[in-house]
């Protein structure tokens, strides 16, 4: 095909070929039947482009940033070598998933940056159309009662990680409102944010409801508006009040043993701090008051003290705070803003939940895969634009635009 295409068509294909991957990547899990059918089209529409961008198109080895590639090469690679003393060697497989994803992001935005980020706003405005019909779905065709927690459609069948790729969703619409036409603006992003924050109510999930309230409460840092900070005030104090008024229904379940898991996580993680359990390890966390075990600490930093140690942790804190100064870096611009936002939120999530992130594409990619997907793709955007002026070229920066 690279024969019979000029190279600016080539580029065209490669560029429409992966914004349809993204478009998999972002919307499958509400469409899709099984994981299976998730992941083989993943292998097609992303990573396959990916690759043949990569070796094909020199814009795309320009465009990695060297921090970045260096802390997550060292992640994969502390990663792959904690499976060789008790990790799972399927693992491997899952690590080069990731190693795909993530050049498949960097070849798209080296290709066409702003195709990328207007992909991902409609697919989130689109997703969060289809949380509507998720709720139609559970509690009108399905007669499930009103009490009940709510679930997704498709693959989004867990309440807690269903609750965080919506979250997920309606933080990206809100903070690229800016970038729908005129008309949308007044009102499909408001249905959709809408449509979010119903499910996330339904869900009945604290933790990702915190994340979505500590993120709009600090929103005002990156957005230096007035406004920003007065409508944190106002997301706080409204939460507050509901927690007050209604405490049967926001506090509902307590701390659902948290506490104690992260107790009985740090006594395992104690007897090998180093090194950790390897990628993949399964491990057991009994807590007394249930007599149950539990199979991960429902913390994710926990997870990844237990499973890669300290310098597993570490590099992956490292990861996490490179891509947080990436963005903070662009935060006068739309899609620094919607960054500082997915960053906020991940994090505070990933408090309460989520075994990622060294797994196979699944809900956890939204709040710890994304998140760095996107950082990334600032980072390509902002070094390509760079080359360009150094050789005296056009500044097509995507990320001014507002």
């Amino acid at each position: 095909m690279a024969d019979v295409l000029t190279p600016s068509q080539w580029a065209v294909a490669l560029t429409r070929w992966l914004a349809l991957g993204f478009t998999w990547l972002l919307l499958g899990m509400f469409l899709l039947p099984t994981s299976k059918l998730y992941q083989q089209g993943l292998i097609v529409f992303l990573w396959l482009p990916g690759l043949l961008a990569l070796f094909t198109a020199p814009a795309v080895r320009r465009a990695w940033d060297a921090l970045l590639l260096s802390l997550f090469a060292l992640s994969v690679l502390w990663a792959g070598l904690s499976i060789s003393w008790g990790g799972a060697e399927d693992r491997y497989k899952e690590l080069l998933y990731i190693c795909l994803a993530v050049n498949s992001v960097v070849a798209l935005a080296a290709l066409n940056s702003r195709l990328l980020w207007q992909v991902l706003l409609g697919c989130t405005v689109l997703g969060g159309i289809l949380v509507w019909w998720s709720l139609f779905y559970f509690y009108v065709l399905q007669n499930q009662p009103l009490a009940s927690r709510v679930v997704g459609t498709g693959l989004l069948n867990h309440t807690i990680l269903a609750s965080h790729v919506v979250g997920v969703m309606g933080l990206v619409v809100l903070f690229m409102r800016s970038w729908l036409s005129p008309c949308l603006q007044r009102w499909l992003w408001m249905v959709a944010c809408l449509g979010c924050l119903v499910f996330l109510l339904m869900s009945r999930s604290k933790g990702p409801a915190l994340a979505l309230v500590v993120c709009l409460a600090l929103s005002g840092l990156w957005m230096a508006s007035r406004r920003a900070w007065m409508a944190g005030c106002m997301v706080f104090l409204i939460a507050l009040l509901g927690a007050w008024l209604l405490p049967e229904q926001f506090l509902r379940g307590g701390l659902s043993y948290r506490p104690q898991l992260l107790e009985q996580a740090w006594m395992l993680w104690s007897t090998n701090p180093w090194q950790g359990l390897g990628v993949g390890t399964d491990y057991q966390l009994h807590i007394v008051e249930l007599g149950i075990n539990f199979e991960h600490a429902h913390n994710l930093y926990m997870h990844l003290a237990l499973q890669l140690g300290v310098v597993g942790l570490l590099l992956w804190l490292a990861l996490q705070a490179a891509v947080a100064w990436s963005a903070w870096s662009a935060r006068d611009s739309v899609p620094g803003q919607v960054l500082c936002a997915l960053c906020c939120f991940s994090m505070v999530a990933l408090l309460t939940d989520g075994i990622g992130p060294w797994v196979k594409p699944r809900e956890e990619w939204f709040t710890v895969w994304l998140p760095i997907f996107l950082g990334f793709a600032l980072a390509a955007d902002r070094k390509l634009r760079l080359n360009m002026r150094d050789a005296g070229g056009q500044d097509l920066a995507v990320s001014r635009d507002k």
